[in-house]
């Protein structure tokens, strides 16, 4: 029959992450939320909030954040009385106050270091100047201390609510830090492709056959990239033949025999991204996702088809 109007089929046997909850509603849609929230980025950030009596530490990913563990100091309080009593307790107090700041640093750390290279950055904050002074004095790990934003924030707590005003307060920053990213990524790329002998390139085409080759270092894909890799059969010769296409897209005419598409049959359909993504795996090549929020993602998008690639040497 007529094939202008195209049925894609997706199967996922199994979720890519463990379901958190369990949920039954009837309805006349699917309930994809769960799922949709595994597709996103996996950057993350690292949340750390302290001051003398508290502190707590987790991460931020996607749409979720994570409160790992939550600390109390024991910190006794200021000692009124003078003489050398006081100077004693008060070394004490110093004392313990250090022990309470390595301890939470040295916690948040071994957290976050198995999982580094997906952090961007390590935001913190506290209710007052400790936080400043944990990080002025070094209590960091050196590998976490080369990630922690400048910026850093008051909020009222230093427990789980207080890792969570953290987030609202910091949103501006941790967006601009993936958007700085993005743009650093895509101008390596521009920066390389004026070269006389550019190790990068650009186009479907040429980033298959960059990816066969095993050229490719760090393969772009804009998030506005919605192809599917198409596989058919000719109705009349029986060619086949494989074409990128949007979903609303009509199949193409038999390159072979120039027979129309209208009895044309689809072997298969699988997203572009999927493709790519798997060829980049068998060549260890690393994908970076970037936005259409920045001039650079805008001119991939839609100056150079939404595929780019920053090769690990120049193709001939």
């Amino acid at each position: 029959g007529n094939n202008k109007t195209r049925q894609t089929t997706v199967v996922i046997d199994d979720p890519p992450q463990a379901l958190l909850s369990f949920r039954y509603r009837c309805d006349s849609s699917f309930e994809l939320t769960q799922l949709e929230d595994m597709l996103v980025d996996k950057r993350s950030y690292g949340l750390f909030v302290i001051d003398r009596s508290e502190a707590a530490y987790g991460i931020a990913s996607g749409k979720r954040i994570h409160v790992q563990e939550h600390l109390v100091s024991n910190i006794m309080g200021k000692h009124r009385q003078g003489g050398q009593s006081a100077q004693r307790f008060e070394r004490l107090i110093e004392e313990a106050a250090h022990n309470f700041f390595k301890r939470a640093t040295e916690h948040a750390c071994s957290y976050w270091l198995p999982n580094l290279e997906n952090i961007q950055a390590i935001i913190i904050g506290g209710p007052g100047a400790t936080k400043d002074y944990v990080v002025r004095n070094e209590y960091f790990h050196h590998e976490i201390a080369k990630k922690i934003a400048k910026t850093h924030f008051d909020v009222g707590y230093s427990n789980e609510s207080g890792v969570r005003e953290l987030v609202d307060n910091a949103g501006a920053l941790m967006g601009e830090i993936e958007l700085d990213a993005e743009r650093q990524i895509m101008n390596r790329f521009l920066s390389e492709l004026i070269k006389a002998q550019p190790r990068a390139t650009y186009g479907e085409m040429m980033i298959r056959k960059a990816l066969e080759q095993g050229a490719v270092d760090t393969l772009l894909i804009s998030e506005s990239m919605r192809k599917n890799s198409v596989e058919i059969e000719c109705s009349g010769c029986g060619h086949t033949w494989t074409s990128s296409l949007s979903r609303t897209e009509e199949l193409p005419d038999c390159p072979s025999c120039g027979v129309s598409n209208d009895s044309h049959k689809e072997l298969s359909n699988t997203s572009l991204i999927d493709v790519l993504s798997q060829m980049s795996a068998k060549s260890n090549s690393e994908i970076a996702f970037i936005s259409i929020d920045t001039e650079e993602g805008a001119q991939l998008a839609h100056g150079f088809g939404g595929l780019a690639a920053i090769l690990r040497y120049p193709m001939m």
